[in-house]
């Protein structure tokens, strides 16, 4: 789990950044920024508690998930859900 979290941190921090420096411009105040915000939103909600949901079924029907693999496993979720969200902004930026 370190090496996948050592990974994704980097990228995380890439695409926190670039949602960060949107959000904060003129840019995203207009409707199209309003609409690309809403897009990179939509694609990036479900992550978190569909992963959460195998995570949990995977703990009571396959095998028991110890504390510390089940607390790594909710924070690669969230650093996967925000590098969805910035990618998305990113795209649909370039898309628009």
């Amino acid at each position: 789990m370190s090496l996948i979290g050592a990974v994704l941190v980097p990228i995380f921090l890439y695409y926190l950044y670039t949602h960060i420096k949107f959000s904060k411009s003129e840019e995203a105040k207009d409707e199209r920024g309003q609409l690309i915000l809403l897009q990179s939103y939509k694609h990036s909600i479900a992550i978190l508690p569909i992963g959460w949901l195998l995570l949990e079924v995977v703990h009571r029907f396959v095998t028991t998930v110890s504390y510390d693999t089940y607390r790594d496993s909710i924070w690669l979720l969230i650093l996967i859900t925000f590098i969805v969200q910035g990618f998305s902004v990113n795209r649909y930026r370039k898309q628009h």
